[in-house]
């Protein structure tokens, strides 16, 4: 079993092959983040290109900042239904 995986790894180039790094977007991503005041990490696969491009994506950050990422996709995930306005002020009470 584990040689006729290890053939079929061989006999696909396709899957064998390291990503690239995509210079261009990894500028443009740099470009974005420059100035921001705190802690950042991007990563971005090109699935289609098998490309990529990354800013401190190996870096642990809070779990403050992971639980935005559901929230985030959430209220985005409203605003394309048409729920929620992109420019909408949204008012949180602590009750």
């Amino acid at each position: 079993m584990k040689l006729s995986i290890i053939l079929l790894f061989f006999l696909l180039p396709g899957v064998t092959q390291a990503q690239k790094k995509d210079k261009k977007l990894q500028l443009q991503i740099e470009h974005l983040i420059k100035g921001f005041n705190g802690d950042i990490g991007v990563y971005i696969h090109d699935l289609k290109h098998n490309t990529f491009a990354a800013v401190n994506a190996d870096t642990i950050f809070p779990t403050a900042s992971i639980v935005k990422i559901p929230i985030l996709t959430g209220i985005m995930d409203k605003i394309k239904k048409n729920e929620l306005d992109y420019h909408q002020q949204l008012v949180y009470k602590d009750s």
